[in-house]
């Protein structure tokens, strides 16, 4: 394999019509590196990938591969492997003739001869785990399989950097979970940097060493997988990864008025006195059984080792969703009706700037009184 490239993106923009799809983002990829581009339909994550392959062409800023201006670069110049969601293989061709189509399209001085065409493809099936279905066709593999020709064919021209486009979207969800685990298992062992878009957040958060969150074609956090879910830097990424209650409160003093919900833990500088929104994972939503509790259990479900509540607080507050394992949701076999109190194991507090109507002072004042 070529020496893997850093990539470096400098204020790059990119418009279609008056729509902007990317608007002066800045990101540097270390080589070697797995990344992954996440972010909601339109976020501008599928044209950044494309405009590193040289498929698309920004309205302005800089594209480094190392120190060098990939921008003056055509596609096949820049040592780049892509692997389409939809895997684009040649249907009227064996697998080792798709495999072997780069390398057979190479410049004459480049080419490699047939011989070591046909033994570099075999190998590159065996690394892949489908060395034995060389001579079959596209109609006649597994969509898991599919993508691992899809992937065998990017990675024949020995690419500086592999690029992959919400690889596993097509399959199922048991055929997904291990296809990301064998990637990230090729990954280690080629030492590739390797960029790959996806909307799923658990696919993002699984295999990537960092994840970039991209929102209306600005990037809004770049982190490792604990960083981006632990610590989210605003609303956006909150709301984008993972379950979150959403609390709308009053801030005085830079502190949360929320009567019916103990906070153990607080998160979030600086948030200015006035509305407010406190975010809280379902997992950091305890309960307890109280008679006098200022909440009531509306549902309880029970998925697989997980058991999910739903529980409906005093004054037109919204529902809070909590989440438990099922060997502790046992020591209180929550049901429908159960009063309860609830304490929030930790929470962050972000100022509200949507202009949602929220509870009154005087709201506060009534919920006090009944607490």
């Amino acid at each position: 394999m070529a020496q893997s490239s850093a990539i470096h993106v400098k204020g790059i923009g990119k418009r279609f019509g008056s729509f902007v799809a990317l608007s002066q983002v800045d990101l540097d990829i270390r080589a070697g590196e797995l990344v992954a581009l996440l972010g909601p339909s339109g976020s501008g994550k599928t044209t950044l990938l494309r405009i590193i392959a040289g498929l698309e062409w920004p309205d302005q800023g800089e594209l480094l591969l190392n120190s060098d201006n990939a921008l003056r670069r055509g596609v096949r110049e820049r040592q780049i492997g892509f692997v389409f969601q939809h895997y684009a293989l040649f249907r009227h061709m064996s697998v080792l003739e798709n495999v072997a189509f780069g390398l057979r399209v190479m410049p004459r001085r480049r080419r490699p001869g047939d011989a070591e065409i046909r033994s570099r493809v075999q190998r590159l099936l065996e690394l892949v785990q489908i060395g034995h279905l060389g001579d079959r066709y596209p109609s006649q593999l597994s969509g898991g399989e599919r993508q691992r020709v899809a992937l065998a064919r990017a990675l024949a021209i020995e690419p500086a950097v592999l690029l992959l486009d919400e690889p596993f979207g097509a399959l199922d969800a048991k055929v997904r979970k291990d296809l990301r685990r064998w990637l990230r298992q090729l990954h280690d062992r080629l030492c590739m940097t390797t960029v790959f878009v996806t909307h799923d957040q658990e696919e993002a958060l699984e295999l990537a060493d960092r994840v970039v969150v991209l929102g209306h074609g600005r990037i809004e956090q770049v982190g490792t997988p604990e960083e981006v879910y632990g610590a989210p830097r605003n609303p956006f990424v909150f709301d984008f990864l993972g379950q979150v209650n959403r609390v709308r409160c009053q801030v005085r003093g830079g502190r949360p008025l929320v009567p019916y919900a103990h906070i153990e833990q607080m998160n979030g500088d600086g948030a200015q006195d006035g509305p407010g929104t406190l975010y809280v994972r379902p997992h950091d939503v305890v309960l307890q059984r109280d008679p006098a509790g200022p909440a009531t259990v509306r549902f309880v479900g029970v998925v697989g080792p997980v058991v999910r509540l739903e529980v409906e607080v005093i004054m037109g507050a919204p529902v809070l969703e909590a989440e438990m394992p099922h060997h502790v949701y046992a020591g209180y076999r929550f049901t429908a009706g159960d009063r309860v109190s609830v304490r929030f194991r930790a929470a962050t507090l972000f100022s509200d700037v949507a202009g949602e109507q929220l509870l009154s002072p005087a709201d506060l004042s009534l919920t006090s009184a009944a607490l």
